[in-house]
């Protein structure tokens, strides 16, 4: 990607149902050479636009944060996690830890249960969890508190977003049996409602000029200035308050190591923050929030 490509992407990242005509206008080309762009980057297959829903409505509010030691080779044990269906995002990373997970689930039992799963996989040599309290910052999928009594209609709009989250309002009402004007005051509903948020995500194979690196940071008083540092930095795109090693978690998107620098010394600075342990995504191996959502016969 170049850097009208990387443009382009960070305005979709915040609303990926933006027009084209919206998308040239923010950065400065015309209306056929910016959907010429998008049509490429989504055809490429590194850039996907989808809805994410919000997991307490897909009835998976219990997150943890998983680190996983290997003894030999990491990728076999990633290729087996990425199999779990309570597995959303996996990745193989730098560091003492091969790979980093997310689990997703019901309750806090089931972490627990699918914690000790992954302990007892050929190849795990050990395992560090951190359990979220809660997400204050994802530019992939919605946050904070969410109503989950949905329709069986809102479901299937949200299946569809799910598989396209540009599909016009035209193609999603042919799809659950509504005019498109209904389907549009629907959608609009569910956005503003946090129920599901729609948006770019891009595929990293470590090929790209995108670098994702992690970091958690252990405080040495409240949490609530150093959050609100950390949720207001635009290369920030994910911060959790945890449970564990760390106080907080978060990771960071940087298209150079100076810039991965720069922002990592910038935390280090923030008062409150008394260590800083960081990793680069290497390769993310499953980055999936879709899921089934079941609908009434």
């Amino acid at each position: 990607m170049d850097e009208l490509d990387e443009a382009i992407v960070e305005l979709l990242e915040v609303d990926g149902r933006l027009t084209h005509r919206e998308i040239a206008d923010r950065v400065g080309l015309s209306r056929s050479a910016a959907a010429a762009r998008i049509q490429r980057l989504i055809a490429s297959g590194q850039v996907v636009i989808r809805g994410a829903v919000h997991p307490a409505v897909l009835g998976r509010p219990v997150a943890a944060h998983v680190s996983v030691a290997v003894d030999g080779p990491a990728r076999p044990v990633a290729t087996e996690l990425a199999r779990r269906d309570d597995v959303p995002f996996l990745s193989l990373t730098s560091g003492p830890q091969g790979l980093v997970a997310e689990l997703r689930s019901t309750t806090a039992r089931d972490v627990d249960r699918a914690v000790s799963e992954v302990r007892a996989l050929p190849g795990v040599s050990g395992i560090d969890t951190l359990t979220y309290v809660e997400v204050m910052r994802d530019v992939i999928g919605p946050v904070g508190d969410v109503r989950t009594d949905i329709d069986d209609t809102d479901r299937a709009l949200l299946a569809a977003l799910q598989q396209d989250g540009r599909a016009s309002y035209v193609e999603l009402a042919e799809r659950v049996g509504l005019s498109a004007a209904g389907a549009r005051r629907r959608v609009v509903r569910l956005l503003e409602e946090h129920v599901v948020r729609i948006g770019a995500v891009v595929r990293h194979s470590g090929q790209d000029r995108q670098s994702a690196m992690g970091f958690g940071l252990r405080l040495a008083g409240a949490h609530d200035d150093v959050v609100a540092a950390l949720t207001a930095m635009p290369a920030v795109i994910f911060v959790a308050r945890t449970l564990g090693r760390f106080d907080v978690l978060a990771t960071v998107r940087a298209f150079s190591s100076a810039q991965l620098v720069e922002v990592l010394d910038t935390v280090r600075a923030l008062p409150g923050v008394r260590t800083l342990d960081s990793w680069s995504h290497l390769d993310v191996v499953k980055e999936s929030y879709a899921s089934g959502l079941a609908v009434s016969p």
